[in-house]
């Protein structure tokens, strides 16, 4: 199984994502299909439990897809069996303290440096196929943990939590920060901060990532420098393709 990262460091340019919201096995399929290097599966803001969770995961990569998990919140009760459950990673949403961004990613650090426990008989273990240093290292080093900044002062701080040793990276929440700020996407002063996250990102040699509404969008984040990048979700992507489709029908009758 290739490692997320290890991915992403074969490539000479950002990569691009959908949010998986809808509980469908043939929806992550037609994703990778259409050509989508990761998804993220969302648990915070969509009806995926555990077993959904981890279904999903397997269809994703089984599609050459990246797999990503958005946690439900900050409590880390899944982090342990969605990463032996073999996601490539996993977003810790809403983290306003370099204090939660520690304490919830030592979680996916093995012991002694962090506090996962070993579980070597499980789908990220090949269920016990693989040497335990295998296991231990993809856990350790190929997985990808990131940490979810979403109101205006921590995002100013993304460096000090992109020098946390075990976040591999930091995602700006544009939707959140809206709420928090009333600043929208387009306002000059957020599209400078999220350069200057982007370039924090860079100088730390870790990943940045970063959602976006429309292809349009999308694109500038890339040419940015955005490691990854997301763009809608697969309910909106079918939901429009549906009206779109209906709407288009009537206009010939």
């Amino acid at each position: 199984m290739k490692s997320f990262l290890s991915s992403f460091a074969a490539r000479s340019a950002g990569m691009l994502g959908t949010w998986v919201k809808i509980p469908s096995l043939e929806t992550v399929e037609l994703l990778g299909h259409a050509g989508f290097d990761f998804v993220v599966i969302d648990m915070e803001h969509a009806p995926h439990g555990l077993d959904t969770a981890y279904r999903l995961i397997f269809a994703a990569q089984a599609c050459g897809m990246a797999a990503l998990v958005r946690l439900p919140d900050q409590g880390g009760s899944d982090v342990q069996r969605l990463l032996d459950g073999g996601a490539d990673g996993l977003l810790v949403p809403r983290v306003d303290s370099p204090e939660t961004a520690r304490r919830i990613t030592r979680q996916m650090v093995f012991s002694p440096r962090g506090e996962r426990g070993l579980g070597t008989t499980s789908r990220a273990g090949r269920w016990g196929l693989i040497p335990i240093d295998d296991y231990v290292r993809r856990g350790n080093d190929e997985c990808l943990r990131m940490v979810q900044l979403e109101d205006w002062e921590t995002l100013h701080q993304a460096a000090d939590y992109l020098a946390l040793p075990d976040v591999g990276g930091v995602f700006v929440g544009l939707g959140d920060l809206f709420l928090s700020s009333g600043r929208p996407a387009t306002d000059p002063e957020v599209q400078a901060l999220v350069a200057a996250v982007c370039k924090a990102a860079a100088d730390a040699g870790k990943l940045c990532g970063i959602a976006a509404g429309s292809p349009q969008e999308a694109r500038r984040y890339l040419d940015l420098g955005y490691s990854l990048v997301m763009v809608s979700n697969d309910a909106t992507l079918f939901g429009k393709a549906a009206r779109a489709t209906v709407a288009e029908t009537l206009r010939q009758a």
